[in-house]
C-alpha cells in the first residue's frame, strides 16, 4: 500500500503533503495538511453546511439571536457556529470615523 493510499489529499487545497494528526474522540484518524493547515478526517460523517443555512444564520445574527439559539434551530454545532462567526468578524472591514479638531488661534 502506497503512502497516498493511507493519507487522502487535502479537501481544501488538494495537496498530497498530509501528516497524521491524532484521532477523534471516536478513534477515527485525523490528518493535517502541511500546505494550508487544514485538519480533517478521511471519511467525514458530517455534511457541509448549505449556503441557505449560512444565509439564515446571517439573518439570525443580525437579529441578535444568541449563538446557542441559532445552533439549536439551524442544527449546526456550537463549535462550528462560533468558528463561522469568528471568520465573518475577521473578514469584516473596520471603519473608523476620525475627524480632526479645529485649531483655535
Amino acid at each position: 500500500m502506497s503512502h497516498s493510499d493511507l493519507r487522502p489529499p487535502c479537501p481544501s487545497c488538494g495537496s498530497e503533503q498530509i501528516v497524521k494528526n491524532g484521532s477523534t474522540h471516536n478513534k477515527k484518524p485525523k490528518f493535517k495538511c502541511k500546505e494550508c493547515g487544514r485538519q480533517f478526517v478521511k471519511f467525514p460523517e458530517k455534511k457541509e453546511i448549505s449556503s441557505e443555512t449560512k444565509a439564515w444564520i446571517d439573518e439570525l445574527l443580525l437579529e441578535k439571536v444568541s449563538l446557542r439559539g441559532i445552533a439549536r434551530v439551524t442544527k449546526v454545532s456550537r463549535t462550528w457556529l462560533q468558528n463561522y462567526v469568528n471568520r465573518k468578524y475577521k473578514r469584516t472591514p473596520r471603519q473608523l470615523k476620525v475627524s480632526s479638531k479645529k485649531k483655535e488661534n
